[in-house]
């Protein structure tokens, strides 16, 4: 095998892997890069078995072929080289990587493993893809993914819920406690009957694929129970939690007694405030309303308190409900309107925070007791 190919587009291709090479294994498919021949140049395709990557950049092929080599060594071994251009030539079970103009004398020899060895299916080929507009999905992944339980034994709460319905696409994250909802119109229906958890570390993944990808298509293996995202230069796959999702819809109220109406970075400000005293490990700070103002309030034993009040058109009986203060600093870091609608019947029962300017957002966060 043998290629020639421009430094910072190999780069680019081995970094949009990185994430899913394995810093500890290198003597199998976890932790290798697959090097590929093509027509117009090479793909490179990782796996950490829960996730697969493959990606494609251009290179003049000399010679094809395929070859298996440590991932992470062959992204630090380009990132050293000081040429343009480089020359990749696999022998023997052994890669030589040198200057392709010969400006210099650096040579670099990494021991490569057959191409056989890597054993892992990259896609189904009569899949439906669904095309949808990358921006838009960053976006709602932003919007769900900090409710996301990072590690909890249910492992529905492991990642996020998404469904179609009626040409809508709907994003859901929780942990149990708190709860966000983004939905938005979408071309055409994807075929997920009972909607698909995707773990959180491929929605992280996937977030940043999307900053360098204008293009993308989504598609559903129920067989292999897999989610395949086809990108510009890449197609990117994923296993699915397994287990069923709650039925989110009975967790957020039908209605509430109060709908307040904040300055959203009023709002946040006095909040961050009040977290510099919130008592750990519960990080509770206390909202009590009162006619045109709420007051926001924290405190620690022994070390001391805070307390602001901000203008609200609350009207009604005055009443105190407390939260995690970083709950309602997640949630108010992804909304992009001046105003935020805190929906709440009682202290004790789920708030609502809604996006002013967005219908189609809910974040539902439990109080907590005081």
């Amino acid at each position: 095998m043998k290629f020639i190919i421009n430094k910072q587009n190999f780069l680019k291709a081995l970094s949009s892997i990185e994430g899913i090479i394995s810093a500890r294994e290198i003597r199998s498919s976890i932790g290798n890069v697959l090097i590929e021949s093509t027509s117009t140049g090479i793909d490179l395709t990782s796996t950490d078995l829960l996730m697969t990557l493959k990606t494609s950049v251009e290179a003049n092929v000399v010679v094809p072929g395929n070859v298996m080599l440590p991932g992470r060594m062959l992204s630090s071994a380009i990132r050293s080289f000081r040429y343009e251009n480089i020359e990749f030539t696999e022998k023997n079970e052994q890669v030589t990587i040198h200057d392709a103009e010969n400006k210099g004398k650096t040579e670099i020899e990494i021991m490569a493993s057959p191409a056989d060895e890597f054993q892992v299916k990259v896609a189904n080929s009569n899949l439906k893809f669904v095309s949808l507009p990358p921006t838009m999905i960053s976006e709602m992944i932003d919007r769900c993914v900090y409710a996301i339980a990072e590690d909890d034994s249910r492992y529905a709460f492991t990642g996020l819920f998404i469904e179609s319905s009626e040409s809508r696409l709907n994003v859901v994250g929780t942990d149990g406690r708190r709860l966000s909802v983004v939905s938005r119109a979408i071309p055409e229906q994807i075929q997920i009957d009972d909607g698909i958890i995707v773990p959180v570390k491929t929605i992280r993944e996937l977030r940043k694929l999307l900053t360098v990808s204008d293009q993308l298509s989504i598609a559903v293996d129920t067989e292999e129970n897999t989610v395949l995202f086809q990108l510009k230069d890449s197609i990117f796959i994923s296993k699915l939690v397994e287990s069923k999702y709650p039925d989110y819809t009975q967790v957020i109220p039908k209605k509430s007694e109060y709908a307040i109406r904040l300055n959203k970075e009023d709002f946040r400000l006095s909040i961050k405030q009040a977290s510099v005293l919130a008592a750990e490990p519960s990080r509770q700070i206390q909202l009590s309303f009162e006619k045109g103002q709420v007051k926001i309030q924290s405190s620690t034993p022994d070390v001391g308190r805070v307390e602001d009040t901000i203008a609200c058109n609350f009207e009604g009986e005055p009443f105190t409900i407390a939260f995690n203060s970083n709950f309602l600093t997640d949630v108010l870091s992804v909304i992009k309107s001046e105003q935020v609608e805190l929906q709440v019947s009682s202290s004790s029962a789920p708030a609502v925070i809604v996006d002013t300017d967005d219908s189609d957002f809910k974040a539902v966060i439990m109080p907590m007791r005081f």
